[in-house]
């Protein structure tokens, strides 16, 4: 079949346009209309790909037709002249008119010429061929689409298969290669009974707690249910391949949706490591169920809001987070009850003694418990986030982290003065804060803990502590303002930092400002009051509280523990969001701290720019056996647990998850020069 000018010339050297009408078309009683057959059927798949381009590009206008070679040596595809039972052109019957069916199976084929030349016979398409064409055509796609989509989802169960065995094997830390399990060689989780336990996945950075979370995910692969829910964070983000970790873990985080559907209860997710690991495991949670429409066939369509899961389900079904504490200070964990030290520690004491390894197994299978225990309550939380200003689609600064080398003093000296040495930030970029937020001396002091960051937690304290000394008694590099200067604070429509500024009050007296969202072990808080009631204990002060939508902004100075009798902060309980506003010129710039992740954040010209912070999330929570409400006060706030997004924050989560945002707020090497500080190479 092609178009007249071509087919006046085809006769039997061009196959391609001349086949058997036995091989089309059945032989009804005379008078009767013919109906289209298998063979006409299959002749897309002759034809290839482009075949529809060949028969239905000209309109009915243009001159197309059928060439029929009648002869009985020239069978189309290997079929006999009387496959059909037709031996001439004479047994096909002719006739004209247009049938009154429009659907392939049913529509005749009509002829209104029959031009015999040579015995070929041609004839312009009628509008029922072509509509015979058309259809068969669209069947022809939706059958090859079906068998391909058939072969994607048997490449991607393929995938997911390999995956899982390689994920079930032997974790990165095992016994053979380092010291024995601090568990037990023979350590187990309590026995999951799915008809009474809370469907649970875990999250776990297998190097924190002096390789605790490694030992704790060999315990995980060695029992059933809990190999295919324990999950190395590092691994699923590194991992985000089709048919990778990644979607291994948003398969088993389906799983556990319809299992807590039939149960009518809230699957939870346990996030072990530090306080940034929970920032670390919603972001997690957040890519593994984002939509991608390029595999909407593996079941990442979109289902309206940008994610998988429809807004009833995220509401009801978004896992609560039970903060397992394997860093250092570990407040989430301390802060929502479930310890300040790994599970095991004080029964292990300092070091892997074989024989308190059972007391150490103990604890862990108590501590699991409970998080699966459906008697532990869920309750909501408050998770505030960096957000551009409004009206703005970006924030107008730019991060990197300090450089330079481990030891007292990471500042390199050039031409005779101490300077920062800076490099490019690393991931994750600050998006969600949970815990707290400052501005100062704490971020440097981060900073330069980041550094020297150690493996075992006692050292870690130690290391905060060198360098607090370290701040204090050094000469303030260029790159810093005196304290606070430059600095100015707004909470909603009212200023609160500096204070008192039109009394001459300067903000270089400060050297932090920031709030808490839960009270922590040496970030927090209670609402301001004078010294005898902050002496008196009857004083009723109220502490921060992670449900309340409030913000409880501190400010401080070098002196402020010793005027406040400790390392309690006067907090002021005010709305949100907040702005932080720097200006500090060209070649300045303010290190600032959010959930124990340190920041240098600048502006390349040297313009002013904003940090500016407010609600953005409401997420479920779990609550530990060692939940004190005197700490953070009582966990109910009243009103149904549910996960929220507020205001515009979809959009933000979407572009963090979509990885956006590292080029937004992420300095370039030139960027970081074009700003005047120095910057290390790589």
């Amino acid at each position: 079949l092609a178009q007249a000018a071509p087919l006046a010339g085809c006769r039997r050297s061009q196959p391609f346009v001349s086949f058997r009408f036995a091989s089309l078309f059945s032989s009804p009683a005379h008078g009767a209309r013919a109906e289209p057959m298998s063979s006409f059927l299959a002749l897309p798949r002759l034809l290839g790909d482009d075949w529809g381009c060949q028969l239905c590009s000209a309109k009915s206008a243009s001159t197309q037709a059928i060439t029929v070679d009648d002869s009985p040596s020239a069978g189309f595809a290997g079929h006999s002249g009387d496959l059909f039972g037709l031996h001439d052109v004479a047994d096909l019957p002719l006739h004209g008119g247009k049938p009154s069916c429009d659907s392939l199976d049913e529509a005749s084929t009509s002829l209104n010429d029959d031009i015999i030349d040579e015995g070929y016979m041609q004839r312009a398409l009628s509008d029922v061929d072509q509509r015979a064409l058309r259809a068969e055509k669209r069947r022809w796609t939706l059958e090859r689409e079906a068998e391909e989509q058939a072969h994607r989802q048997q490449e991607l169960a393929e995938l997911l298969r390999q995956t899982r065995l390689e994920f079930q094997g032997p974790p990165a830390f095992c016994e053979s290669q380092g010291p024995a399990n601090r568990f037990g060689s023979n350590a187990r989780f309590p026995t999951f009974d799915k008809s009474k336990h809370v469907p649970v996945l875990a999250l776990i950075n297998s190097g924190s707690g002096a390789l605790a979370g490694a030992d704790i995910m060999a315990v995980a692969r060695k029992m059933p249910y809990y190999q295919d829910r324990f999950f190395n964070i590092r691994d699923v983000v590194r991992d985000r391949r089709r048919g990778g970790l990644m979607d291994v873990f948003r398969e088993e985080l389906n799983a556990a949706k319809e299992e807590s559907k039939v149960r009518g209860v809230r699957p939870r997710i346990i996030s072990g490591g530090g306080d940034g690991t929970a920032s670390y495991t919603l972001f997690v949670v957040f890519a593994a169920l984002s939509a991608d429409p390029e595999r909407a066939d593996d079941g990442l369509q979109d289902t309206g809001n940008g994610f998988i899961w429809s807004d009833e389900e995220l509401s009801e079904f978004f896992p609560a987070i039970a903060q397992m504490p394997l860093g250092t200070t570990n407040d989430f964990g301390g802060t929502l009850g479930w310890g300040r030290k790994y599970p095991g520690a004080t029964a292990l004491g300092r070091g892997h003694a074989t024989r308190r390894a059972p007391a150490a197994e103990q604890a862990l299978q108590q501590w699991i418990s409970a998080v699966i225990s459906p008697e532990s309550p869920v309750v909501n939380f408050d998770v505030w986030g960096f957000m551009p200003l409004p009206g703005a689609d970006t924030c107008d600064f730019k991060l990197c982290e300090l450089g330079g080398e481990r030891g007292w003093n990471p500042k390199a000296n050039i031409e005779g003065t101490q300077h920062l040495v800076m490099k490019r930030a690393a991931l994750p970029v600050p998006l969600f804060a949970c815990l707290y937020f400052s501005a100062g001396f704490y971020g440097h002091l981060v900073s330069r803990f980041q550094i020297n960051r150690r493996r075992n937690p006692f050292s870690n304290i130690l290391e905060y502590a060198r360098h607090i000394v370290g701040i204090l008694s050094e000469t303030k590099p260029p790159e810093l303002n005196e304290g606070l200067e430059g600095v100015t604070v707004s909470c909603g429509d009212s200023t609160y930092f500096p204070p008192r500024s039109s009394e001459g009050n300067e903000a270089r007296r400060y050297r932090e400002v920031g709030f808490c969202n839960v009270n922590g072990k040496y970030v927090s808080g209670a609402d301001r009051a004078p010294a005898a009631a902050r002496v008196c204990a009857c004083g009723a002060r109220e502490t921060p509280r992670f449900n309340d939508a409030k913000i409880d902004m501190f400010r401080a100075k070098t002196i402020s523990p010793l005027k406040n009798l400790g390392i309690k902060w006067k907090t002021d309980k005010t709305e949100g969001p907040m702005t932080l506003t720097f200006a500090g010129g060209k070649g300045k710039g303010l290190f600032f701290q959010w959930d124990g992740e340190a920041r240098f954040a600048f502006n390349p010209k040297g313009d002013p720019f904003n940090i500016h912070i407010k609600k953005i999330l409401n997420i479920p929570v779990v609550l530990g056996p060692d939940f004190n409400v005197k700490v953070t006060g009582h966990p109910n706030d009243g009103a149904p647990v549910k996960f929220a997004f507020c205001g515009e924050s979809r959009l933000r989560v979407l572009r963090c998850v979509r990885q956006e945002l590292n080029t937004e707020l992420n300095a370039s090497r030139e960027e970081i020069l074009a700003a005047g500080f120095h910057c290390q190479e790589g």
